[in-house]
């Protein structure tokens, strides 16, 4: 715009000089005083008619010079005006303006013959207006596109895109620069501990809005910082005035502690380092904030895990105190069943009294290794026969079946099969499975019990005849504390599996709704047992 002026001014000159000695005016004054007022109305108006104000100026200082050499005037002139218009309809109004008030001020001042040429005059120098516009229109667009990139370029640079906080480049070279002033100031580093989590769980836009507000935040807690910015992913900078009284420091903890978490629901950790009383260099003064944010991170990583600690040992007390509760009622529902049997029928108890006595003594042992949980203690695993143990817990299940009304049936394994186990554990795991089958069949049910073995494995299935379990249901049967019985604790199948486990074994289930149940459960043979094997089928 200023080069377009000074063209205007220097070729309004000319015109005036060119004029007044190349023919007789009528009025010289008159053609000085229309070139003044003429470059006078270039100056900067805001009035939205000025620019048919300057055109009308421009035709008196036309008409005054009686000179066609006026043509560039108009162009540079219509040019300047319609540069930065951004209504389109009003730059052809006045294009079409100037057109219309050249060409007639033109054809009443020229001399020449050939003007009378009505047509041509009036189709080339509409031409010349309508290229004037095109040219002017299109040098502005491209003009204003590389500004408009050059500044998006010089925002990147120093600017996050993200928050429009400055950027860990632009924060280290003002920070140095601030530090060459010796300016006295603040630096704080915040991190944002629960941001990498969010992002996983609920998507990098929901972090992103996290940031965005952060920074918003920040504004407005830190108002007279002397800047802020987005220091790395999840962590900003501020940098504020050091106050020598130090009275600004609870404030900066008490809005970093309690304002920020609460306002954006994350939890914050910062470090603090002073200039120049911490570091006297730029580098000094970050290395000593990256290192206060450490240890503060540090410590709430201890508070945390310490908390997890306490809810994991509280979670351990509430499975020991169920699971406790859960296998003494084994027991005792054994105990309970002969009681009742022999109230209904009669019967002398005589013959189950050592059995009801077993039935003692393991609940004791049973409450004596729940007290001991917290001790460690070596469980002594023996060889053991399987079918041994299926047959003492079917005589203990026996009579709670009966009185239910179900039947067990059992089929045992043509080969010994002798285990490396606990045997209380491996009684309290089929007398778990053979009660919860007992439970699942509401009338009278069945019970199959199948003992098999091949070369290094024995196989034991127990299957009813009950409702079965729904398909939904199968994955969370062996989840602690999961259970459909209004009663139950929800640890009696978590107990089987970990026993199992603790077998070096599997266990597995099957159902279809209304076909019942079926427990695989599979055990590695006696290595004892196999090398044993071994020997006889040599000889």
């Amino acid at each position: 715009m200023v080069v377009t002026n000074w063209i205007i001014y220097i070729y309004a000159v000319v015109f005036s000089i060119y004029a007044y000695f190349s023919h007789p005016i009528l009025n010289p004054l008159l053609l000085i005083l229309s070139c003044s007022l003429f470059l006078v109305s270039l100056r900067e108006h805001r009035l939205w008619a000025m620019p048919w104000v300057r055109l009308l100026i421009l035709c008196c200082f036309h008409w005054t010079a009686q000179l066609n050499l006026a043509l560039p005037l108009y162009l540079l002139l219509l040019s300047r005006d319609i540069y930065t218009e951004d209504s389109t309809k009003k730059s052809w109004s006045l294009a079409a303006s100037f057109a219309l008030v050249y060409m007639t001020t033109a054809f009443y001042t020229s001399e020449d013959d050939s003007i009378h040429l009505l047509w041509l005059f009036v189709l080339s120098n509409s031409l010349h207006f309508v290229a004037a516009v095109i040219l002017t229109k299109t040098s502005f667009m491209n003009l204003k596109q590389t500004e408009l990139l050059r500044k998006e370029r010089a925002l990147l640079s120093k600017q996050d895109s993200l928050t429009g906080l400055y950027n860990f480049e632009e924060c280290h070279r003002r920070l140095e620069q601030l530090i060459e002033e010796n300016r006295s100031l603040v630096l704080i580093l915040i991190d944002c501990n629960d941001l990498k989590s969010m992002n996983t769980a609920r998507g990098f836009q929901a972090g992103n809005f996290i940031l965005k507000q952060i920074a918003e935040l920040l504004k407005i807690l830190f108002s007279d910082a002397l800047f802020i910015s987005r220091y790395g992913g999840d962590e900003f900078a501020v940098v504020m005035p050091y106050m020598q009284n130090k009275q600004a420091f609870p404030s900066y903890k008490l809005q970093l502690d309690s304002e920020l978490p609460k306002l954006t629901g994350i939890q914050i950790t910062y470090g603090i380092a002073t200039y120049p009383s911490d570091g006297v260099t730029k580098d000094d003064l970050i290395l000593l904030a990256e290192h206060n944010l450490f240890i503060k991170k540090r410590e709430t990583w201890l508070k945390r895990e310490e908390h997890m600690l306490r809810s994991e040992k509280l979670r351990v007390v509430g499975e020991l105190a169920s699971g406790m509760a859960h296998e003494i009622r084994n027991p005792l529902t054994t105990v309970r069943g002969f009681l009742q049997i022999s109230k209904a029928n009669g019967y002398n108890i005589e013959n189950w009294y050592s059995m009801i006595m077993d039935e003692i003594d393991r609940m004791s042992e049973l409450t004596a290794e729940f007290l001991q949980f917290s001790k460690p203690h070596s469980t002594q695993f023996r060889i053991h026969s399987l079918h041994e143990c299926i047959l003492k817990v079917i005589s203990l299940m026996e009579s709670e079946a009966t009185r239910l009304g179900h039947q067990i049936h059992y089929s045992e394994s043509f080969l010994p099969v002798p285990i490396l186990m606990d045997q209380d554990k491996m009684i309290q795991l089929l007398l778990n499975l053979l009660k919860n089958a007992c439970e699942a069949m509401e009338e009278t049910g069945v019970i199959q019990i199948k003992l098999t073995r091949d070369q290094k494995h024995a196989t034991l299935v127990i299957e009813d005849n009950g409702p079965g379990i729904p398909s939904e249901l199968l994955e969370k049967i062996f989840h602690p504390f999961y259970t459909t019985k209004e009663s139950g604790t929800g640890l009696g199948l978590s107990i089987c599996h970990k026993i199992v486990q603790d077998h070096e074994g599997t266990l597995e289930v099957e159902s279809a709704p209304h076909r019942g149940a079926r427990f695989i459960i599979t055990f590695p043979l006696s290595t004892e047992e196999l090398d044993s094997s071994s020997e006889k089928s040599r000889f």
